[in-house]
């Protein structure tokens, strides 16, 4: 199905993109000039620091000050030992809200490593001398859908609470092409639409992770 991307830089102090697929509208951005905003922006990092006393570790992903990543916020992949073995509090540590896990009591500095390369999503701009909060834990937000890779969890979002919806659209999700380590949470903006539209989207997402 063709797909467009349309580009207004008219006005040197800001630019418009659009995102077309079958002529209808899939994303719309807009940036500044005056100050560029990275939140939700996904880059390739390397640990440059380990900071036990913080559980945290500095990463450098190109911007002026290194990324502050707490331990909370590294995904097993990541761990230089099996997640298999860290001690079973961190199952009892378990969010339910976020699908994330402590680590038991395991050091960071035995988890991770400096001269690590992760993959990062920046959650907070950097603030005076402190660094942007990044985490691993990534999501890839589209139209109706957001995109969780090593996640494998399909969810909808707890705005929609007509139990009659959320079984139709639980219905829904159990039937989208994902792959194996990859999950999806259905947004509000999804409540109404199509099977057609929704797989759309997951298409979408998808190229957009793969050329991540």
């Amino acid at each position: 199905m063709p797909s467009q991307i349309i580009i207004n830089a008219t006005d040197p102090e800001e630019f418009r993109v659009a995102i077309t697929e079958d002529k209808i509208l899939q994303d719309f951005f807009i940036e500044t000039a005056f100050k560029k905003q990275i939140v939700g922006n996904i880059y390739k990092g390397i640990v440059v620091g380990v900071q036990p006393s913080l559980e945290a570790a500095f990463v450098n992903f190109g911007a002026e000050k290194n990324g502050f990543l707490p331990l909370s916020e590294i995904h097993p992949e990541y761990f230089a030992i099996s997640p298999e073995l860290i001690e079973s509090p961190a199952k009892k540590n378990h969010s339910l809200k976020t699908g994330k896990s402590t680590t038991g009591g395991v050091r960071i500095q035995d988890l991770i490593k400096k001269g690590q390369e992760v993959l990062v999503q920046v959650v907070k701009e950097e603030v005076g001398n402190k660094g942007a909060a990044l985490t691993t834990y990534l999501s890839i937000p589209g139209s109706y859908l957001v995109l969780m890779p090593g996640r494998p969890h399909r969810g909808i979002s707890r705005k929609i609470i007509d139990e009659k919806k959320r079984t139709r659209l639980r219905d829904l999700l159990n039937q989208l092409p994902l792959p194996e380590e990859i999950g999806v949470i259905l947004r509000t903006a999804g409540e109404n639409r199509t099977k057609r539209e929704i797989k759309r989207d997951l298409r979408y997402l998808l190229r957009l992770w793969d050329d991540i």
